[in-house]
């Protein structure tokens, strides 16, 4: 295996994060892997696009007026890293797009921040700062300052006190890059074992298909060795406790024995080895287990809620409800037609909660939509209806996970609605494709992409009530259902 010459960068650790496998494939991967590697879709490199030139207006807004030294972004790294030591040496306040560079590590950090305390240089230093969209600080951003900063000490003889990220609310979140490296050295080391040519251990993630390019090849190396990676919801140190102990096929781990195995390594309880053996034998088998009983209070007034959002520019375009009310169900939907009618979509609906009745219950899927409505309630302002609102919030996803276990690798709401039988109707078919349908309907204006993205986002709202009531039918005692299935046939 030839190794290909090549950096170690920053971003590495948020590929690594994101896919173990990620930065593997990309230096090493063979012809027939790199046949299964996902090409950018037009909407992935849009964003892109947009991001950098909204990194760009963000720096502007923040540091506009303070002696931007921008520099190029493009180019032979040793000639853009000789400019940013130039820069830096001359003493320039704020250095847009340097180039770091010590050995065979590179890091691009989006700004370096002039701030007193002796140095090589002289006396001042710098600190690292990268923009993103988070609202907080993620481990992958703390790895790549961490290592913008030990690239910065190499170079100033100083290592920065403290490191941040600025959001696209002009936030500031610092943290001292100093603390806590034991799982930054243990992520680095790990990288270079691969920059080696060591192939990490099997691994597969939503976040392999969603995210990373190699999902489709995650994938096919796992079921060619029916390796445990099959295994829905088993963490990377689950999955190597259960390899050291023998566990390495989905075979083997259907027929451990949960007795002789449980407390043999930290997370190894007896609860989550029966977990882990439940899925494993529904995969074999097809098997569906109802492993607890699930039940919901009953109401008059039952609300369906999905959240449509642009994450990479932090705008929601879209808040679709289901009300199911008197044996009818309606529809209804709060529409940004703009990134920029955000602000008014949500007076809207504040507007309309306000026309509740007291006793509802609103279901959704996983925590996304508590989270936007927290950082819009931040943004724009709250209300005593949208305390209430958020009061009556009932999330499927523990019930739907936790207590059913299903022949599936994922368990995200359209696997699992698609599993049991409910069917999407237009071409919109993932929360990504919504976006890109979405900015192109900004850029073109055609009332048909504005249908479909109306369209999908229905269908989510009723796959949640779709799922609610398939729990109540199916999942109100202990059971297990082997295919063929009873519910088959009973869905359009």
């Amino acid at each position: 295996m030839k190794r290909r010459k090549d950096y170690l960068t920053a971003t590495d650790f948020y590929k690594f994060l994101t896919c173990p496998h990620w930065p593997w494939f990309d230096r090493f991967a063979s012809e027939g892997e790199a046949a299964l590697k996902r090409e950018q879709t037009p909407g992935e490199i849009r964003r892109w696009d947009d991001g950098v030139a909204h990194e760009k207006r963000v720096m502007e807004q923040v540091f506009g007026g303070r002696g931007v030294t921008e520099l190029s972004s493009t180019g032979n790294p040793e000639t853009l890293f000789r400019e940013t030591t130039h820069a830096m040496e001359s003493g320039a306040e704020i250095i847009y797009q340097g180039t770091l560079i010590s050995g065979d590590w590179q890091g691009r950090p989006d700004i370096l921040i002039k701030t007193d305390g002796s140095s090589s240089l002289g006396n001042w230093h710098y600190i690292p700062v990268d923009i993103k969209a988070a609202h907080v600080l993620k481990p992958s951003h703390r790895y790549q300052l961490m290592f913008y900063s030990i690239l910065l000490e190499r170079i100033q003889g100083v290592f920065p006190e403290k490191a941040g990220i600025i959001n696209n609310d002009q936030e500031e979140h610092w943290f001292d890059p100093r603390t806590d490296f034991t799982d930054f050295e243990n992520i680095l080391g790990r990288l270079e074992s691969i920059r080696q040519g060591d192939k990490p251990d099997l691994v597969l993630r939503k976040a392999c298909f969603d995210t990373s390019p190699w999902g489709r090849a995650c994938e096919a190396q796992a079921k060619a060795a029916n390796d445990i990676a099959l295994l829905y919801n088993v963490d990377v140190k689950k999955l190597s406790a259960l390899r050291l102990l023998g566990i390495r096929t989905v075979d083997d781990a259907a027929e451990m024995h949960i007795e002789s195995l449980a407390g043999a390594a930290p997370g190894l309880t007896a609860h989550a080895l029966e977990s882990i053996k439940f899925q494993a034998q529904s995969l074999i088998r097809g098997t569906v287990f109802i492993k607890e009983p699930v039940e919901f209070s009953a109401t008059p007034f039952e609300i369906h809620f999905d959240i449509e959002s642009d994450p990479p520019n932090d705008v929601d375009y879209l808040y679709g409800i289901l009300i199911r009310h008197e044996g009818k169900e309606e529809y209804r939907s709060f529409l940004a037609r703009k990134p920029e009618d955000e602000k008014e979509m949500w007076t809207s609906f504040l507007a309309w909660l306000e026309t509740l009745p007291s006793e509802f219950i609103v279901y959704h899927y996983a925590p996304y939509e508590p989270m936007r409505l927290a950082i819009l309630e931040e943004r724009y302002g709250g209300s005593i209806w949208l305390d209430r609102f958020r009061s009556r919030f009932i999330d499927l996803k523990p019930y739907a996970t936790k207590r059913v276990t299903y022949p599936l690798y994922f368990y995200g709401l359209k696997y699992i609605c698609t599993f049991l039988g409910f069917h999407w109707r237009g071409n919109i078919k993932s929360g990504g494709e919504s976006i890109d349908w979405f900015e192109r309907w900004c850029e073109k204006g055609d009332e048909e992409d504005l249908r479909q993205i109306l369209e999908y986002n229905e269908d989510d709202v009723r796959a949640t009530a779709f799922l609610r009531d398939w729990l109540t039918q199916y999942a109100s005692e202990l059971a297990a259902y082997d295919p063929p299935y009873p519910w088959e046939g009973s869905r359009k």
